[in-house]
């Protein structure tokens, strides 16, 4: 089963894969919620954009496997906010993503998106005495920053709570249909295309009065300054840039020559002088080095039918397992009941009883004849001091912006993010942009975190000073990957920004792959299909097969599909993940499916494939 989001929207619109080489001004690497915002906000100022999309439709992944919650009330996070960081950032987090559901609900109105937007009141419960003064707190330190927040002890559920925060005024939407409506914004301009095939025009050519398209294709640097004023921020907002949008185009690579970046797909490339990283996690690791300052977290959402009663509101636990409520329009005016939670860090054991079940169970509680109609579940990327890094990528990057880290609150942090980035295109101060700075070195409360992640990082590499290992093979298992040729290296005046594409570890006694504990077994004998009869149908696991690690699941039926369990980013050993069917990285988050196509970020290529014969 699948996401209820992907399956309500009808009539989409059609986007092209990449084609021909690209000039841009901007060029933004991911088409969920984020990218798109991003590109909507410059088409508007005039600035031309190129989004590129690996996935077949856009907003697919984490933007369209959400609960879709609009709201500045992020679980309970004020008063840690106030304690860890003062109460200064505390404050402008809260209202920066207060603005972020005001300026969500304007660009419904004005651009008359149907996406079933809604105003709700949220709330954050327990039934849990030693979750209760936290909630009490919490509210204390909320209504200290000036929101009027409420503690109460009855909401619309349909159990008693001992307690709740109640955050007023807040909202929730159709995810799918709001993206769609700010693609159709994007390339709504008369000389803008949906994966079109022509040039996209410079903005120098627009205002100029040529709105032909298929423009000359030359780097966009040059049209920049007509925009806007970087010393002044002053705009000449005069004619809607031009936005395209392609759907299948991986990005491969990216390296920064002069003052243009070259963002490489796998045939073509886009030519612009600012990009923006929009790909969820960044596949970038060079200069960053995200993947030391965050996690990924794996949530569960079930859709499900309860008949006709309904409540309002939107709702989270505080305790664990978590568990959040909300109702969204189904077909035939059906509403349908959305439960998520059993969240756990991606790639980590976790009890496979079935984390759906255990949500189903919930829910039974209270009625007991529903039906569940959807299940899917979802990645967030998770900060170590709970705010999003939005901003300059590096230091060392000028005109790199990113936004991620938005730990399951994506729909006002990508507004958030969307906002600062762009005021930083056209050279504007942003209030909140201190905040969220990506490059930030903020006192860290829960030091523990940080020693117990950058820790399991380093164990888990295999690669030795971050550099790409050798590519190993093995005569009995045939070759198990090339390492990329096409990197251009460091040339004169130009920066490889190293994407994480690693094809292969080195065999060391010391790396985490022989360290390995869960689902691992040690196979001494050669007849590998003879272990493979007496497994479990539906199952996977890892074992040892002449000095080599072979990740295998054998399907409802028997069949065999094996896999290098090494995750292609920075090569740690992969989980097996019996409930989804999937390779998980314990590391960074990265996630294949059971024939190891790739699902999440950061890796951005396929797991190498292992073909194990059968023996005469």
């Amino acid at each position: 089963m699948h996401s209820f989001w992907l399956d309500s929207i009808e009539n989409k619109n059609k986007f092209n894969k990449l084609e021909k080489d690209k000039s841009t001004d901007v060029c933004i690497v991911g088409a969920g919620i984020f990218g798109l915002t991003c590109g909507y906000y410059l088409t508007k100022q005039g600035y031309n954009v190129v989004l590129l999309e690996k996935e077949k439709d856009i907003a697919s992944k984490t933007t369209g496997h959400n609960t879709a919650k609009i709201t500045c009330q992020h679980n309970l996070i004020y008063k840690y906010l106030i304690d860890s960081l003062g109460e200064s950032i505390a404050k402008k987090y809260l209202y920066a993503n207060q603005n972020a559901i005001e300026n969500i609900a304007k660009i419904v109105e004005e651009e008359k998106i149907d996406c079933d937007f809604e105003r709700q009141n949220s709330y954050v419960y327990t039934n849990n005495l030693d979750e209760l003064e936290k909630i009490k707190l919490e509210n204390e330190a909320v209504n200290s920053l000036g929101f009027e927040s409420e503690f109460v002890t009855s909401t619309p559920l349909p159990f008693e709570v001992l307690g709740a925060i109640k955050f007023p005024n807040q909202a929730e939407f159709n995810p799918m249909k709001y993206a769609y409506g700010l693609a159709k914004c994007i390339t709504s301009s008369d000389s803008g295309v949906i994966g079109g095939s022509g040039d996209a025009d410079s903005v120098g050519s627009v205002l100029a009065g040529d709105n032909s398209s298929g423009g000359s294709g030359d780097s966009a640097s040059s049209t920049l300054d007509s925009v806007a004023d970087g010393s002044s921020g002053t705009i000449l907002n005069l004619a809607k840039g031009t936005g395209e949008i392609y759907i299948d185009t991986l990005v491969q690579n990216i390296e920064k020559k002069n003052d243009e970046f070259i963002t490489s797909c796998k045939d073509y490339v886009v030519r612009s002088k600012y990009v923006i990283l929009a790909s969820h996690y960044p596949f970038i690791d060079r200069f960053g080095y995200y993947f030391l300052k965050m996690y990924q977290s794996t949530s569960y959402v079930i859709a499900v039918d309860i008949g006709d009663k309904t409540f309002d509101g939107m709702y989270i636990n505080s305790e664990q397992p978590t568990f959040s409520y909300r109702f969204v329009n189904g077909s035939n005016e059906k509403k349908l009941l959305l439960v998520g939670g059993a969240d756990h860090k991606t790639g980590s054991k976790i009890d496979l009883y079935n984390a759906y079940n255990i949500l189903e169970d919930e829910v039974r509680k209270y009625y007991p004849n529903c039906k569940v109609l959807y299940r899917w579940n979802t990645e967030d990327c998770i900060t170590l001091d709970k705010i999003p890094y939005i901003g300059e990528f590096s230091h060392f990057i000028p005109n790199m912006y990113i936004g991620t880290g938005f730990n399951k609150w994506g729909m006002t942090s990508s507004n958030v993010a969307a906002n600062i980035i762009v005021d930083k295109i056209l050279g504007r101060e942003n209030e909140y942009e201190e905040v969220f700075k990506a490059t930030r070195l903020h006192p860290i409360k829960n030091n523990a975190e940080l020693g117990n992640m950058i820790k399991e990082t380093a164990n888990s590499l295999v690669i030795n000073k971050f550099k790409v290992p050798e590519v190993v093979t093995d005569e009995d298992l045939g070759d198990v990957g090339l390492a990329d040729e096409d990197r251009n290296g460091n040339k004169e005046n130009t920066v490889d920004l190293g994407v994480a594409s690693f094809s292969s570890i080195d065999n060391d006694d010391n790396n985490v792959a022989h360290k390995a504990d869960g689902n691992f077994t040690k196979i001494e004998n050669d007849y590998i299909y003879k272990i493979f009869a007496n497994i479990e149908n539906d199952t996977g696991h890892v074992l040892e097969y002449k000095g080599q690690k072979v990740g295998f699941y054998k399907d409802k039926n028997g069949k065999i599909y094996t896999v290098k369990p090494i995750c292609t980013h920075l090569g740690c050993l992969l989980s097996w993940n019996n409930l989804d069917k999937t390779w998980d990285c314990p590391c960074h988050g990265s996630r294949f499916n059971y024939m190891g196509h790739q699902l999440y970020n950061p890796a951005i290529r396929d797991l190498d494939v292992l073909e194990v014969e059968e023996p005469e």
